[in-house]
């Protein structure tokens, strides 16, 4: 019994040429997905690229205010020093009218965290992500410090109503100024450590629109009345 195939209506040729077209038809609809999906995925790149940088930029600038105003904590902290080494000699100290601290700077990471959340910085390319990855690093470590390093001002700030210093309480605010010392060498060390990253993409120098606190470039014989109204206004000092 042998099996017949049905013919087409026109023909083998026309019915593979038809098939042919569909084919055809398909694989550029298909192509052009593909092509659509691509620049999607870019111009979605693109804006992660941009809202990350931005916020890096923002961070890096406040940092550079830190930095300009590290030549007056430094100082701060040998002022103190100096004063904690004369009252082991001396119990009777002159009362410092006022200590400050170094500011505080948030290191901004929401765009990061919703990039990062949203699948986004998958889109990114591996070397640029390992780069804003290692920034945002060094950032969180940065604030974490800083947090630290203001707890130990606000205890050296306790001198502003001492007029004699015991040896233990000379002992414990000089084992807190070393702290002190400390976060600030991390903090500097870390700005050091991030710098080839963001020469390395090319980061904008954007200047940091909040003005900075100089309340650690007061001196320490203005009366507190008088340095509260010295320092950058929009920031408040505990009573």
């Amino acid at each position: 019994m042998s099996i017949r195939l049905p013919k087409p209506l026109h023909g083998w040729r026309e019915f593979a040429g038809e098939v042919g077209i569909i084919v055809l038809g398909v694989l550029i609809a298909l192509g052009a997905q593909q092509v659509a999906e691509s620049v999607q995925q870019r111009s979605e790149a693109d804006d992660a690229r941009r809202a990350v940088r931005g916020e890096l930029e923002v961070n890096i600038a406040r940092l550079a205010s830190r930095a300009a105003l590290k030549d007056c904590v430094e100082h701060r902290m040998d002022e103190i020093q100096a004063l904690l080494d004369a009252a082991a000699k001396n119990p009777s100290i002159v009362t410092p009218g006022w200590v400050g601290r170094p500011q505080y700077w948030s290191m901004q990471s929401v765009r990061w965290e919703a990039v990062s959340q949203g699948g986004r910085a998958a889109l990114l390319n591996t070397d640029e992500l390992a780069d804003f990855g290692a920034l945002y690093s060094w950032m969180s470590n940065i604030n974490g410090v800083m947090t630290t390093e203001q707890a130990d001002w606000a205890r050296l700030r306790t001198l502003e109503h001492m007029s004699t210093l015991t040896p233990q309480m000379i002992f414990e605010l000089n084992s807190t100024l070393q702290d002190a010392r400390y976060s600030n060498w991390r903090i500097k060390r870390w700005m050091m450590q991030m710098a080839p990253a963001e020469a390395k993409l090319r980061l904008r120098n954007v200047p940091n629109p909040l003005p900075a606190s100089r309340s650690a470039c007061i001196p320490m014989a203005t009366p507190r009345g008088e340095a509260l109204r010295v320092q950058a206004p929009i920031y408040g000092e505990e009573p």
